[in-house]
């Protein structure tokens, strides 16, 4: 697996939490709500460009009755390899905080 950046591991995950709901502006809520890091929208369009462009997901335009605009909003979804990458990235996670333990805080 080609190594991701921080912010390309959050733009996969948000996407596998949301599922269906997963566009820009909902990608971009979700990294917030996880993290508590605030994205500008086109910080976000990078790593999806680079996931797509690697096959980590897919994208696909909706016309959703639900929407105000009149454009089509541009969803996009894990493809296998992103499945599989994220399996991957946190079996490698759990394995890199194996025996982990904070020090312990000095009274002051």
């Amino acid at each position: 697996m080609k190594e991701l950046t921080r912010k390309e591991e959050q733009v996969l995950l948000a996407i596998h939490h949301l599922q269906n709901e997963a566009y820009l502006i909902t990608i971009r809520e979700q990294i917030f709500r996880y993290t508590g890091t605030h994205y500008a929208v086109g910080t976000i369009y990078a790593p999806l460009n680079r996931l797509d462009i690697n096959g980590y997901i897919e994208s696909y335009s909706n016309r959703n009755p639900d929407f105000a605009s009149k454009k089509p909003i541009r969803f996009y979804r894990l493809t296998k390899k992103g499945h599989a990458a994220l399996m991957e990235l946190q079996q490698a996670y759990t394995r890199l905080w194996t025996d982990f333990v904070a020090p312990l805080k000095e009274k002051t």
